[in-house]
């Protein structure tokens, strides 16, 4: 479940309740990356509070500072039973020693195996695809790093119409035109299953290929209902 940022955390919280739900409710295990955050304790806060409002009794956070961290046994343990782990906001560029991490290759594993949810939102929702834009609002030449891959073959933006990022995205499309370009907007999320995404909340996702030709690339936006094959590249309906 990816979520372009800014997602409601007050009101009816639509989109983490959709991640609590499908995470096990009342049973689920929730693992709390706080690794992007410069305000650790505060957004632990924020969301334990908002998941055990919707029943889930176990909330544990996760701040991985470093390599070593992401490597180490306990951390191994938390992320080997938790039913559902979320990325929170922040700078994604913290996120980057993780990339590669055995952490990472367990999430990668437990996603390709069955039953696991992973969210990320704002910096945790660039750092799931293959490639990560690293925060660089520079559209002619933005700097991007490894990503934790747990969203293969693509390329994520956030905060997306908000801050007009369509030329940043689609320069980041051009430099490695393999991946495809996927751009969410606040208060929206994508939620992927078998290779196809439905889009929920209340803006739209931005998906950009490559064309055949450099410097073509092909833009499509979906809307809240919609579905996208993530296969064939193209919506569903």
């Amino acid at each position: 479940m990816v979520i372009g940022g800014a997602e409601d955390r007050t009101g009816d919280c639509a989109l983490l309740r959709v991640f609590a739900e499908r995470s096990g409710g009342t049973g689920a295990r929730i693992a709390l990356i706080t690794t992007a955050s410069g305000a650790p304790d505060a957004l632990f806060a924020e969301y334990s509070a908002v998941f055990r409002r919707y029943g889930v009794p176990d909330v544990r956070e996760l701040r991985l500072p470093n390599r070593d961290q992401g490597d180490g046994e306990r951390t191994l343990t938390g992320l080997a039973r938790a039913t559902g782990v979320f990325f929170t906001g922040g700078d994604q560029s913290r996120l980057g020693p993780l990339a590669g991490s055995r952490a990472n290759l367990l999430l990668r594993d437990r996603l390709a195996a069955g039953p696991l949810v992973v969210a990320g939102t704002s910096a945790g929702a660039t750092a799931l695809g293959q490639e990560m834009i690293l925060g660089d609002d520079a559209a002619d030449q933005p700097r991007t790093g490894p990503g934790l891959g747990l969203l293969p073959q693509a390329v994520v933006d956030m905060h997306f119409t908000q801050r007009q990022r369509l030329p940043r995205l689609v320069t980041a499309v051009r430099q490695r035109p393999s991946l495809l370009g996927i751009g969410i907007d606040e208060g929206t999320a994508i939620l992927v299953c078998r290779r196809r995404f439905e889009v929920l909340g209340t803006g739209t996702v931005t998906t950009v290929e490559a064309g055949g030709k450099r410097p073509d690339v092909r833009v499509r936006v979906s809307r809240a209902g919609g579905f996208f094959d993530l296969e064939r590249r193209r919506p569903l309906r």
